[in-house]
């Protein structure tokens, strides 16, 4: 008892970077993974106050038996990094060396570095291909050519606000190719599941994922455009899209916030404008 109050104690302190939601959700283990997953949900119905959803919004619950500090165990076998962290900031460099490579974007030429963490091919940068509705942040291409662009949930995958926007249910086939280039397509909450586990647990991925070397991830914190339509967090926050749809109002996300080891999946509204961050189809 006493270890779960403390992290959820723990937790309620940490700032919310990204979404305006008040809820948290769950990684999905991947049917054909034998990973461990956590559950990051909150318990709060949406008729109580914001404050209170707020300290619920990072409770970090197991779902199973295992003691929380065991969830995924920078011990098991596909693991590939460990670090020590600190008051919830990292306090180690955590090197990496994964298979890099290039492809071209035949839709408007332009060149993404990629790289291959355990079974799968990621974007080693945010997706910036134009769509009629995509943003560079504050509307300036500079940040556009830094960050990539900032879409919709809906642009994102690929369907008009009047398909898959707020008030419409999607229910989508996974994968979703969405705004990715052909052979490629947005991760789902079940690549970003194996993904975190692959590198050491959600408690420890910030830190791994924010590697720029030639081998690393490179998380780009790109900010966001929030639901008012203001554009924050640059240089502060990395929010990508996941595929997974919540419901007609909202999609979910990973969030990534500079000073944190620690990665939270959260549900957000559906016209915020985040980051995309292309897989490769196949394994």
């Amino acid at each position: 008892m006493n270890r779960l109050f403390y992290a959820a104690l723990f937790s309620t302190l940490i700032l919310a970077a990204c979404g305006d939601d008040d809820s948290g959700n769950p990684f999905v283990a991947n049917e054909d993974s034998s990973s461990s997953f956590v559950l990051l949900s909150s318990s709060s119905s949406v008729a109580e106050s914001s404050s209170s959803n707020h300290e619920e919004k990072k409770k970090i619950l197991s779902s199973s038996s295992a003691p929380i500090e065991d969830l995924f165990s920078s011990s098991s076998e596909s693991s590939v990094c460990s670090s020590s962290v600190q008051n919830g900031e990292s306090s180690s460099s955590i090197k990496v060396d994964w298979p890099t490579d290039s492809i071209i974007d035949d839709r408007d030429g332009q060149k993404y570095k990629i790289v291959k963490i355990d079974r799968q091919w990621w974007f080693a940068q945010n997706l910036n291909y134009e769509t009629e509705t995509s943003h560079c942040y504050n509307d300036s291409t500079k940040y556009c050519d830094k960050y990539g662009r900032l879409y919709t949930w809906a642009d994102a995958v690929g369907k008009s606000e009047e398909e898959c926007g707020v008030r419409h249910v999607c229910n989508l086939t996974l994968p979703v190719q969405g705004v990715c280039p052909s052979g490629w397509h947005v991760p789902s909450n079940y690549e970003w599941n194996d993904l975190l586990v692959y590198v050491g647990g959600d408690e420890i991925a910030g830190e791994v994922l924010r590697n720029s070397s030639e081998g690393g991830f490179a998380l780009l914190y790109a900010g966001r455009i929030n639901f008012a339509g203001d554009f924050v967090q640059e240089g502060r926050s990395a929010c990508i899209w996941s595929s997974s749809e919540v419901d007609d109002y909202d999609s979910y996300y990973v969030d990534f916030y500079y000073t944190y080891s620690k990665v939270f999946l959260e549900d957000a509204d559906k016209t915020d404008g985040y980051s995309v961050r292309c897989v490769k189809d196949g394994i």
